[in-house]
């Protein structure tokens, strides 16, 4: 290889990685034990745990098999190991938090740290809540559980949701803080546990969806539900044993059960609707003005999210801004992308960070959309 004394130590470092010049280790990484090599000097200059691997009498010598961190993952954190940079995004974070784990890169797993907590949001929340606290790293579980309990239907409803542990799924659905409906809360645990039934490769009976629940079950605060609704969509199931219905029909009728809480959780959706939704007539929006609504509150509150109609139409992306004015002032603004489908209702906007408000001081709503209901 050419020396070139013109570039840095790093991008040195990086060429004699990138080339596989002069390397001393092979590691075949990964179930396909796809190889790669490296320098043992460089590797036991960072962590103490490859340091052990190479010194000593029972010293590894020549090919290392790695096979529980991803090949992609490996030349990632090896990147980092020869140039202090990396490329963090949400496919691979959580390999290398693994591998930094694993090798005691105390300074690799700070910056997935900070990647996710700067990276957090509604779709993500999830993932980073369970990263964190796989991996100890309590200041991140922290915020992450905090956003997921604020924002809780939101991230309920993410994919990321069906993926967590039990532990995990406990932490949040215990909490009285959990801003969700007790009914959405059923239905994303129902289908938490279908997921972990398709992982087992056992059938979705109503008998395996409640074992795959386990203890969870009694977390999901049954008497807070409507009546209607735990008589269609859950006593219709045989997830719950007949006496446990018949617990839950009592409290309806104002007997207490000691079997679920019936305590609400402390934080309330409040939904603010132009209009209720009649399907006996035709509601449209035609121009491309300014759309407003005004309203006034009579307690403290936050606004998490403005709702959007839809159209029975109209199919296609449109950019939207969506402002809250007090007065003359602007409070927040919001810039998103919606890829409307027609003949859905409604589309839900997350504002975030929420915007705090107090009672009987008006705010105005307004959406600038580049497109026309019908």
């Amino acid at each position: 290889m050419e020396t070139k004394m013109g570039k840095s130590l790093p991008d040195r470092m990086k060429d004699m990685l990138d080339n596989q010049l002069m390397c001393d280790i092979t590691f075949n990484v990964g179930p396909n034990k796809s190889p790669t090599k490296a320098h043992r000097y460089m590797l036991a200059s960072a962590s103490p745990v490859f340091y052990r691997m190479f010194d000593g009498p029972l010293a590894e010598k020549g090919v290392v098999d790695i096979p529980d961190v991803r090949y992609e993952d490996f030349s990632l954190i090896l990147q980092y190991i020869y140039t202090d940079t990396i490329a963090l995004d949400f496919e691979n974070v959580g390999g290398v938090v693994y591998g930094s784990d694993k090798y005691m890169l105390q300074s690799l797993k700070d910056q997935c740290s900070k990647f996710l907590s700067t990276n957090i949001d509604i779709e993500h929340a999830c993932t980073v809540f369970q990263t964190a606290h796989d991996f100890q790293m309590k200041e991140l579980e922290e915020k992450a559980l905090n956003l997921i309990l604020k924002k809780g239907r939101g991230c309920l409803k993410s994919l990321d949701f069906l993926h967590l542990s039990a532990e995990c799924l406990q932490l949040i659905v215990h909490s009285d803080k959990l801003v969700c409906e007790e009914e959405n809360v059923f239905e994303r645990m129902i289908l938490w546990a279908k997921q972990r039934c398709e992982e087992q490769s056992i059938l979705m009976t109503d008998h395996n969806i409640r074992q795959s629940l386990g203890d969870l079950l009694y977390l999901i605060r049954f008497p807070c539900m409507d009546p209607n609704f735990f008589t269609d969509e859950v006593s219709s199931k045989c997830i719950l044993t007949l006496k446990e219905k018949d617990e839950v029909y009592k409290h309806f009728n104002d007997k207490q059960t000691d079997i679920f809480s019936s305590k609400g959780r402390l934080s309330k959706i409040v939904r603010v609707q132009r209009c209720k939704v009649d399907t006996s007539t035709i509601w449209g929006y035609y121009g491309l003005d300014d759309h407003c609504v005004d309203f006034q509150t009579s307690k403290d509150a936050e606004l998490s999210s403005v709702l959007l109609f839809g159209s029975e139409k109209y199919s296609g992306s449109s950019e939207i801004t969506i402002n809250i004015l007090h007065g003359c002032s602007v409070l927040s603004t919001k810039q998103t992308k919606i890829n409307s489908i027609s003949g859905q209702e409604i589309y839900e906007i997350w504002l975030e960070p929420s915007v705090n408000y107090q009672t009987n001081k008006n705010k105005l709503s307004q959406a600038k959309k580049s497109m026309k209901y019908g």
